[in-house]
């Protein structure tokens, strides 16, 4: 029993992390989480690589395509740490660099360090042993740590000062568990607000993970791709995201993460799939 409990304590890792860097082809929403908190004095550090890329994109709700923009790769490193302060209370972080490039007419390339996002995350209640649920809260910072340039059609992100709010129901049956999250981005500067919703479920057999994963993202207004006096950090950025990823315990201090994703409808935001990778350390 102990060791499916740390082998889904490991694979939760796994999932944050990779959630954390998915989405950098517009923002990297960091911030879809679990509810799979360390234990006081208890931490884990994970390095993972992203890549995605697309070659249409919504303007609104229309799907185009753009010579001047071409097909757009975006490739991240991002680092991702977790420790438990408490066994309630945690801190995470996350920070990626992205190289993003678009092969057409415009000629758009651009790598920097993107945006750091810190945050806590409260266990408010749980109950159960074999059957448990658990509601965890959390809230983050994010902040654009480079300065680098937000407003073009190929950019490492939106360059905002954003406030991060979670609530996160979890379930959880001997090796399955099932999360889902609601929350809220109070975005800076001219960004909209807008509500991230996950769906996580995942299902150990010995040292092997797999996890599946819901991931929807809606603006609360916002302009669109050309329309007068807009932005591009202004637009309502909105995405529905399917995916699955795979982990591997290769001891109980060391782990292996792979995962896939590909958008299935989306508003002003590339119709990107990726694929990461990463490594995880427990201590």
């Amino acid at each position: 029993m102990q060791r499916a409990r740390r082998a889904i304590h490991q694979v939760a890792v796994a999932s944050i992390m990779m959630a954390a860097v998915s989405c950098v082809c517009s923002v990297a929403r960091a911030g879809d989480l679990n509810g799979f908190l360390p234990e006081k004095g208890h931490g884990d550090v994970a390095l993972s690589f992203t890549s995605e890329g697309y070659d249409k994109f919504w303007v609104g709700g229309t799907k185009v395509e753009d010579p001047g923009v071409g097909s757009v790769r975006t490739q991240s490193l991002s680092l991702w740490f977790r420790f438990g302060l408490t066994d309630r209370l945690s801190m995470t972080g996350d920070v990626p660099y992205i190289h993003t490039k678009g092969d057409g007419l415009g000629g758009f390339e651009e790598r920097d360090v993107q945006d750091l996002t810190l945050a806590l995350e409260y266990r408010i209640a749980s109950c159960g042993d074999s059957v448990r649920s658990d509601l965890v809260g959390a809230v983050g910072y994010r902040s654009d740590v480079a300065r680098y340039e937000a407003n073009l059609p190929v950019d490492v992100g939106d360059g905002t000062d954003d406030w991060l709010f979670r609530l996160v129901y979890q379930l959880r049956v001997r090796n399955f568990y099932f999360s889902q999250q609601v929350g809220l981005d109070v975005r800076g500067q001219d960004a909209p607000d807008g509500v991230p919703l996950y769906t996580e479920v995942g299902q150990t057999w010995g040292r092997i993970t797999g996890t599946g994963f819901y991931s929807r993202f809606i603006a609360h207004g916002g302009t669109d791709i050309g329309a007068p006096g807009f932005t591009f950090p202004s637009n309502g950025d909105e995405y529905t995201r399917v995916g699955a990823r795979v982990y591997g315990r290769v001891s109980d201090h060391f782990g292996l993460s792979g995962s896939y994703f590909t958008t299935l409808t989306g508003r002003n935001t590339g119709d990107s799939s990726g694929f990461s990778g990463g490594v995880v350390a427990s201590f």
